[in-house]
């Protein structure tokens, strides 16, 4: 009975699905039935629909041209470029050790100790705890985690760096097989207020399914030991089929490491316990999480490239002075890669 429900739904939404797109075509906006009829899908399917999505944006899609693919990941030649994208699609992640430069972490260090940040409500706090902004104080935090105003780190010059990066949108266009779009962008601490984990802030095992296909980027910007917050991955769940159908029928819902680790062994679960600078992609298909902190505080940036826009609903975000030329270039050439922004 469970089973026919579920293909019933799957069907459904199979149906409904072209209008929600025209829907969003014509207003930039994915009407949230049409999201949850995403992430059914994705559930129902285990990630066939996506890759079947994924493969017809491909085939309209007008990639990008760049001048070099040269950036923060190092010099991607054609060959470089072919073996990452392949470890990511095998793996579902790949660590660029000391890419970003001490300099740069400098200064986005230097923004997060004066910026006031949004203080996420924790799983004890009711649903209507107002908004809360206070900076960041190391001795005294006041919340599991902090968030930085996306607005604000676009006015940032090392973020609009990164945004306009030729090796990250080279990597992201191969690994998407389309042109990329910039999307989610935020940087948070992750603290030691509590040292149980808080599902509000992201520490219990789940996977992401805002795009239809997307990876993320994930950059330390403080030391990142075993008890300061490491992220975690079980490698190879991002692939299709690849996770059992009794998480999926859970929905989009927090799984606890017991239930994760008894499918997947400890083998294949990833602590990424690396120092500041330190570039993680990762396709957060797969299951993921931020570990507890019980030590320092971590700091990091994470920017995220999709095949398309279509899915959840973010409040848009603008870029209101340009201070890197070659992101002045991209977005004159390509406006629509930042169209999440603009």
């Amino acid at each position: 009975m469970i089973k026919f429900r579920s293909l019933t739904r799957s069907v459904i939404n199979l149906i409904r699905l072209p209008y929600a797109v025209l829907r969003y075509r014509i207003y930039g906006q994915t009407d949230p039935w049409a999201y949850q009829a995403l992430v059914q899908l994705f559930c129902g399917t285990g990630g066939r629909f996506n890759d079947w999505v994924s493969s017809l944006i491909s085939v309209s899609s007008n990639p990008l041209t760049f001048p070099s693919q040269v950036g923060v990941l190092g010099n991607l030649n054609n060959n470089l470029l072919t073996q990452h994208t392949e470890t990511l699609r095998n793996r579902g992640y790949i660590v660029f050790p000391g890419a970003l430069s001490a300099e740069d972490c400098e200064k986005l260090m230097d923004f997060a100790l004066k910026t006031p940040a949004k203080l996420r409500r924790m799983d004890h706090e009711p649903e209507d705890t107002p908004t809360r902004l206070a900076l960041f104080d190391a001795a005294n935090p006041q919340a599991v985690r902090y968030d930085y105003p996306t607005d604000t780190l676009l006015l940032h010059p090392s973020v609009q760096a990164l945004l306009a990066d030729h090796s990250l949108l080279a990597l992201a266009q191969s690994y998407l097989g389309s042109r990329p779009r910039a999307d989610v962008l935020s940087m948070w601490w992750h603290t030691n207020h509590q040292t149980n984990p808080d599902s509000e802030a992201a520490q219990f095992y789940h996977f992401d399914m805002d795009r239809i296909k997307w990876f993320k980027v994930f950059i330390y910007l403080t030391d990142v030991g075993p008890n300061d917050g490491p992220h975690k991955f079980i490698e190879g769940s991002h692939r299709t089929g690849n996770i059992p159908q009794s998480m999926l029928s859970q929905g989009y819902a927090r799984l606890t490491d017991e239930e994760v680790l008894a499918h997947y062994g400890d083998a294949r679960e990833i602590e990424f316990v690396a120092p500041r600078g330190t570039v993680i992609i990762e396709d957060t298909r797969g299951l993921h999480k931020g570990k507890a902190v019980d030590g320092n505080s971590r700091l990091i940036l994470q920017l995220q490239f999709s095949n398309s826009l279509f899915g959840a609903n973010y409040d848009k975000s603008k870029i209101t002075s340009l201070n890197n030329r070659y992101l002045k270039e991209i977005m004159e050439k390509a406006p629509d890669v930042y169209s999440n922004f603009t």
